[in-house]
């Protein structure tokens, strides 16, 4: 009965240096843009999430979806992205996406609000993005394909200067950050 009491005993202990072991692993692999962090928080975008494509894409391994790494107006250079985003309004970004192609593949689309959510950083703000693995990434709103159906002339957007969702009009001028799903 002794050992077992000795083992409850020793139990938090052993749990609070594992705990601390995998906080300091998962924040190490979040990279943000310098003073605009929070070591304090669990990494939700690790770069060791994603497989780097060489081609301006990354596979985000746990949704199985390829990402553009620049947003649509900016161009991969191979270590981040140049040029400015383009602002388009809604129905401007989904026609973009509908004839974008890239490297062969033409099946990129304009994500939906879980899709886009899924690569927001918890940990970084002013983008709340990993900039590790989407340098250069503009902050701001990034539409997503997804209409309000609440609201008439709304639809879902990211807000990547805080990670937030939110509806705006569909008429607003807004980024888009184009995705696929990876094939086998």
């Amino acid at each position: 009965m002794r050992r077992i009491e000795t083992n409850i005993r020793q139990w938090p202990v052993a749990m609070t240096v594992g705990l601390l072991a995998l906080s300091a692993a998962n924040v190490s692999q979040a990279q943000c843009r310098p003073g605009n962090g929070n070591s304090d928080i669990f990494a939700s975008t690790p770069a060791s999430d994603f497989q780097d494509g060489s081609d301006g894409t990354v596979l985000h391994v746990p949704t199985g979806l390829v990402w553009q790494r620049c947003t649509l107006g900016q161009s991969w250079t191979g270590n981040g992205c140049a040029g400015s985003a383009d602002l388009l309004d809604w129905e401007d970004g989904l026609q973009v996406a509908d004839i974008h192609v890239q490297d062969g593949q033409s099946d990129w689309r304009v994500p939906d609000r879980n899709e886009l959510n899924s690569i927001v950083e918890n940990r970084c703000f002013l983008p709340a993005l990993n900039d590790q693995v989407f340098p250069d990434a503009p902050g701001g709103a990034t539409w997503t394909s997804s209409p309000a159906a609440s609201q008439s002339g709304q639809a879902w957007s990211v807000d990547f200067d805080s990670g937030t969702v939110e509806q705006l009009a569909t008429s607003q001028e807004n980024v888009v950050r184009l995705v696929r799903t990876a094939r086998p």
